[in-house]
């Protein structure tokens, strides 16, 4: 059975970091700029024991950053996302931690990767497959620019228009109450219901397309990335 913490914005607890909130629409291009890491998994990186969090220290300039813009990236996401100051604190030199001024909120090597996940789901945020063979990856890619060429361009900002417009919503209403999960969810359903409309007017003058119901489940958390190439059993 479904879960409705997201369309309802709760948040997800995690033990030893407390309660990690979806992105409020007021904060998503402060989130937009400093949640960039978050694309950045153990697959990009050769065989290791080494944590997530670790790697990430250790290859900052591989990664195109410097160690000052990492760090100050991760205090920024990780205090939107508890909504409390979380900030960098070097334990040891084998050690570094996110924590709130009294240390009771903690994100360090062990919960990164959980953090990490729960923060991309709560915002939609979909990682690109990386495949060992180049070849394989340079075509990945190719696809992908493909796909982005021939989709409609609807940007965050259109879709807050389009909600906005059709509920009645002023924008001032939208950035202190929707989250991203919501926003997406609300501007889907609205373009499943007009096209349901011009459907049925089509139907209406002889056309035989299938009429979809508009109340359709929407698979908001389905990988775009999981569609690049088509199993060999399912050509011809």
């Amino acid at each position: 059975m479904s879960k409705l913490n997201h369309i309802f914005a709760q948040p997800e607890y995690v033990e030893g970091v407390g309660n990690i909130y979806p992105i409020l629409l007021k904060d998503y291009d402060e989130f937009d700029e400093c949640s960039k890491i978050l694309y950045i998994s153990k697959n990009h990186f050769v065989e290791t024991e080494l944590p997530l969090l670790a790697l990430l220290y250790l290859s900052h300039e591989q990664l195109g950053y410097s160690l000052q813009d990492l760090l100050i990236s991760l205090e920024r996401l990780f205090t939107l996302v508890a909504r409390e100051k979380m900030d960098f604190y070097a334990v040891d030199e084998n050690l570094y931690i996110f924590a709130n001024e009294t240390q009771d909120r903690i994100v360090d090597f062990s919960n990164y990767e959980q953090v990490r996940k729960i923060i991309m789901k709560q915002n939609l945020m979909f990682e690109q497959k990386v495949y060992k063979n180049p070849k394989v990856q340079e075509w990945a890619m190719k696809v992908i620019k493909a796909k982005q060429k021939n989709a409609p361009n609807i940007t965050v900002e259109d879709m807050i228009t389009t909600v906005s417009g059709y509920k009645h919503i002023h924008y001032d209403e939208m950035q202190e109450r929707y989250t991203v999960y919501q926003l997406y969810a609300d501007f889907h359903r609205y373009r499943k219901t007009k096209r349901h409309d011009s459907d049925v007017i089509f139907r209406s003058v002889g056309d035989e397309r299938t009429i979809e119901d508009f109340a359709e489940s929407l698979d908001l958390f389905h990988n775009p990335y999981d569609d690049l190439f088509v199993s060999k059993d399912k050509l011809g």
